[in-house]
């Protein structure tokens, strides 16, 4: 016997709406289910992103690239500091091909595992409008936070090396050289120095070698899209001839 509360129609939005906080994996899930309803050949309204999820996806691409730039604050620098041999790892002065690997994985490895899960993910989803405009919506929100985090890296790096000059340096281990002579020899403080003054140039090609890599990471996720349309559209073509709809 069929339950008269159980009635076919349309669906409703509930008349009370909870904005949760989205993660990247909800985001990229929820896109996804409205891959599938569209590749099946049916009509999405486009109404249907709410300024809530607009901005539920631009808050996952302001934290994406806000843990994206932490990491390049520190682990460019460490990175290029160890290429040069200015900074050992893992206890020795001369990386090896292995230590150079995992330092510029600290520096830059975050940022690119990111835009590929995203291109890889989203990728075959870019097809139909809506799916299209959620997924425009996340790159939009992770273009304007990359082009804030570059000038920050560049404001933050070159300062750093202003403030680092000779006359600063002296003038900082002349003040703090009471507290440091019980643990330092005035050799090594010199030796210090001079590994300071080396350091300016660090955070030169640190702030480039961010931007080169950022410019990477946006590249990957249109790749992905732009390959992701055409074979989309494959899909929903032999599905009309094939599969009726």
């Amino acid at each position: 016997m069929t339950d008269r509360n159980s009635k076919r129609g349309p669906l409703s939005a509930e008349s009370t709406v909870k904005t949760t906080q989205r993660s990247l994996i909800t985001a990229i899930s929820e896109i996804q289910e409205l891959s599938i309803v569209e590749k099946m050949g049916r009509t999405l309204p486009t109404h249907m992103m709410l300024l809530d999820r607009k901005f539920a996806y631009s808050e996952v691409g302001f934290h994406a690239v806000f843990l994206d730039g932490f990491c390049n604050l520190l682990g460019i620098p460490f990175a290029v500091a160890v290429i040069w041999g200015m900074m050992p790892i893992f206890g020795d002065w001369e990386p090896t091909w292995f230590g150079v690997l995992m330092a510029l994985t600290m520096g830059v490895g975050y940022g690119l595992h990111f835009n590929w899960m995203l291109g890889k993910n989203l990728g075959h989803c870019y097809y139909g409008t809506v799916c299209r405009r959620s997924i425009d919506y996340l790159h939009q929100a992770l273009w304007v936070c990359q082009v804030i985090k570059i000038v920050l890296l560049f404001i933050v790096f070159h300062s750093l090396r202003s403030v680092i000059t000779p006359e600063s340096t002296h003038k900082a281990f002349t003040v703090f050289w009471p507290v440091l002579r019980p643990a330092m020899s005035e050799e090594s403080a010199v030796i210090v120095q001079d590994w300071m003054m080396n350091m300016r140039e660090v955070f030169i090609v640190s702030s480039w070698l961010a931007f080169a890599v950022t410019v990477v990471g946006l590249v990957i996720p249109y790749y992905y899209c732009y390959i992701g349309q055409i074979q989309a559209a494959e899909e929903h073509r032999k599905n009309i001839l094939y599969d009726r709809y």
